[in-house]
């Protein structure tokens, strides 16, 4: 029985564990690359993880800005914190490679951090213009929507004053 279970147990493990193929397979090329970045800290040389980062950085980024090309058009409001987000995944990417600098030099990824910065200003704006709007309804769920809209300036600009004394307000 013990062998039984302990043989079960390996086969349950190996086919719940994330393969960078698999991922960019199914179409996950964000975990593909991450996990393909691992494997190459490893062994730089193995081909077979290099073609998977350089194919999955070449579809995850396409994704990427596919998106944030949409969300330039759209008139909704929190497009800029939609945008911000779609870099911070990009950047992920960007780091996930810059780990291993042999395969840094072959996919010579975009650096977005100017991005990040940019938009992340941008979308704390948005937020806390949200916020100075509830303040004028003058109502306790209005006041309620507002220190929610604060609260989330803070997490674009961390220790923003103005932001701060409103939401003490």
């Amino acid at each position: 029985k013990f062998y039984l279970f302990s043989l079960l147990a390996a086969l349950l493990v190996l086919a719940s564990c994330k393969t960078a193929k698999k991922m960019y397979e199914k179409g996950n090329y964000d975990e593909a690359v991450e996990l393909a970045a691992k494997k190459l800290q490893k062994d730089p040389d193995d081909p077979k993880f290099r073609d998977i980062i350089l194919s999955s950085y070449r579809f995850a980024r396409n994704d990427h800005e596919s998106r944030i090309s949409e969300y330039n058009f759209s008139s909704n409001e929190l497009k800029w914190e939609w945008i911000y987000y779609e870099y911070v995944s990009l950047q992920k990417l960007t780091d996930a490679i810059h780990r291993v600098p042999d395969v840094y030099s072959i996919v010579l990824p975009e650096d977005y951090n100017s991005d990040l910065v940019t938009y992340r200003e941008k979308a704390g704006t948005v937020r806390y213009e949200r916020g100075l709007a509830f303040m004028q309804h003058s109502d306790k769920q209005s006041y309620r929507n507002a220190y929610r809209e604060f609260q989330a300036v803070l997490n674009f600009k961390p220790g923003d004053r103005e932001a701060i004394l409103k939401m003490d307000e």
